[in-house]
């Protein structure tokens, strides 16, 4: 305290420049609360906003045995749609895992599978020119029944289509091909074959815009 200066004083004399500071605290305060308002509002706008405009895919559903245009439709985006491609399911079967092996003695999957969903489809290019360029990816082909999914094995597509490299090809214009689907019936992966039989699943070859979906039973 300086001399001649009582507490008094130096009370009155700092006690405005305190409540000045005061002040000036409360105000950065109100205008960070009030940024972060607006900020949260602007995104609780975005996501509104970007969840409104997301369309959920429209099922189809078709019959065995009908000839299903891919079409524009796609399963991870648009530039993998098989445009011009066609499918139609021939016949489905379920082998067991011995059945399964006395047929096809080239694969070997470890003893994995208890069983194996077969489905045989004919592919074919009725309109699309692009050979080499764009094709069919039935590997993103799935069995989907209710509430569970199965997705295709590569390798034993390879030992059932032993001509086939790989499940994604191309046709030439006007051509077609028959192949098997092998999905895997794994316990503890997928449901139990006893399941599987009581609610039949669907092929499932695109998932976006349109799902489509095609019977395996008559």
């Amino acid at each position: 305290m300086e001399p001649g200066r009582t507490a008094e004083q130096v009370c009155k004399n700092g006690g405005p420049q305190e409540d000045g500071k005061r002040h000036m605290r409360l105000k950065r305060r109100i205008c960070i609360i009030l940024a972060v308002l607006c900020l949260t509002g602007l995104y609780a706008a975005r996501v509104y906003a970007v969840n409104t405009g997301v369309r959920l895919p429209v099922r189809q559903v078709f019959e065995k045995g009908e000839v299903v245009p891919f079409g524009k439709d796609y399963n991870i985006s648009e530039g993998d749609c098989s445009d011009g491609y066609t499918i139609q399911v021939l016949e489905s079967k379920i082998m067991t895992e011995e059945e399964f092996f006395q047929e096809y003695k080239e694969a070997d999957d470890m003893g994995l599978a208890s069983h194996y969903y077969m489905v045989k489809v004919k592919v074919g290019n009725a309109d699309n020119e692009y050979v080499g360029e764009q094709g069919v990816h039935m590997g993103m082909a799935m069995l989907v029944g209710t509430n569970y999914s199965v997705i295709l094995s590569p390798d034993m597509f390879r030992a059932v289509n032993p001509d086939m490299e790989t499940a994604s090809f191309s046709l030439r214009l006007g051509t077609e091909m028959e192949m098997w689907l092998v999905f895997q019936i794994i316990p503890g992966n997928t449901p139990e074959i006893g399941h599987i039989v009581e609610d039949p699943p669907m092929l499932m070859i695109t998932q976006y815009p349109h799902q489509k979906m095609i019977r395996l039973e008559d």
